[in-house]
């Protein structure tokens, strides 16, 4: 198989893999216990964050470790929105992952008045629009890093700087560039983090706050009473083993990457002229969507997985759902095209030839469809 669905999820390293049964071993009572095994494993812990917090720029008692980015999103969003009553405005960027979009959504039906940021051609935020929108009554601007459909990159430090000029909190999702691309967290109030889209195990994450949150989650009040909740030891410790072994390849990464996204859109191109990628601008090279003429994007998407090739149709979270991506749509792509975006998305070890194989698999499946289904709604 080719594995080329990486924005979904990553393979676990296998350096993590062999040292869980280890951390397993070691770090095996609970993080609350005052008993020696018990300070041992708080002890793996602290240490873990104070390297977050040292790599972030923030205080150790800023960095919160949760589940996953979903639980460090509506842990942000809601406690927000609980702590900070009097301010009932959300600026929103229309091109969230919907871990962010609904918890604001829901927000909304409780009476908060959601506004959409503008997107330019480059599929970035309008700055003039968000400058004209933000207010006193703004509780937060929430903009993604890197959207996990496109892989357009956001420009947060002129975002983070027009928000502190305004003493509006900032917060974003940068789940698709932690560990890959360098990220301004001097601008950003509030960050959240998943191990699992940094070849860490499934279940880890984080969030990053500045200042006080009223917390989600009620119970025992661990890490400093925003999660309750007892601390997935070993899942700590794999996310920053993970982003360990990404500082040291992050450079080659993005090296490679620009290479393998070259040979990708160069050859479908050349053998689907009228393709379309979305955003071949401000983007980074690991993430690439194209929109396929007259064939839906699920339809490739099954057809390549029982030939070999894995990738995905809009975001992993909505595979089962037949409406448009609402991130396409915000590009300002119609329904049709819209049902018809196949990502593309690198890893670290992927490799040239996969690349060229995927194509062929690619190329050969569209003409298949094409031919015998053809398109409709």
């Amino acid at each position: 198989m080719i594995y080329l669905d990486n924005a979904a999820t990553t393979k676990v390293f296998p350096e993590i893999i062999q040292n869980v049964k280890i951390w397993s071993e070691e770090f095996f009572a609970n993080p609350n216990s005052i008993h020696p095994n018990g300070q041992k494993s708080r002890r793996a812990v602290e240490q873990t964050r104070h390297f977050f917090s040292d790599y972030s720029g923030c205080k150790p008692e800023d960095i919160i470790f949760t589940s996953c980015a979903t639980e460090s999103n509506n842990t942000i969003i809601k406690g927000l929105a609980e702590k900070y009553p009097s301010k009932d405005e959300i600026l929103l960027s229309p091109i969230e992952h919907k871990s962010v979009l609904y918890p604001v959504m829901y927000l909304k039906r409780k009476g908060f008045k959601v506004k959409f940021l503008k997107i330019d051609n480059s599929g970035r935020i309008d700055l003039d629009d968000l400058k004209k929108k933000i207010s006193n009554k703004t509780l937060f601007v929430g903009v993604i890093h890197v959207n996990n459909e496109t892989g357009v990159v956001q420009d947060l430090e002129t975002i983070g700087k027009i928000c502190k000029e305004r003493k509006v909190l900032f917060f974003s999702d940068v789940v698709q560039s932690f560990g890959r691309i360098d990220i301004p967290f001097s601008y950003i109030d509030f960050f959240s983090v998943s191990g699992h889209k940094i070849n860490a195990p499934k279940g880890v994450g984080f969030l990053k706050k500045s200042g006080e949150l009223i917390p989600l989650l009620h119970g025992g009040g661990q890490e400093f009473g925003v999660r309750s909740g007892t601390e997935n030891v070993i899942g700590i410790l794999s996310i920053k083993e993970a982003l360990d072994i990404w500082l040291k390849r992050k450079e080659n990464f993005i090296k490679r990457s620009k290479n393998l996204e070259n040979i990708l859109i160069k050859q479908l191109k050349e053998y689907i002229p009228e393709i379309k990628i979305v955003s071949e601008g401000y983007k980074v090279p690991y993430i690439t969507t194209a929109i396929f003429p007259d064939v839906k994007g699920q339809d490739m998407v099954m057809a390549l997985g029982r030939a070999g090739v894995e990738v995905s149709s809009g975001s992993a979270c909505s595979t089962g759902s037949p409406t448009p991506s609402h991130v396409l749509l915000s590009y300002g792509f119609s329904e049709e095209e819209a049902l018809r975006g196949v990502r593309f998305s690198f890893e670290v070890e992927t490799k040239e030839e996969d690349i060229i194989k995927a194509v062929e698999k690619t190329v050969e499946i569209y003409k298949k469809l094409k031919r015998f289904t053809g398109f409709s709604l």
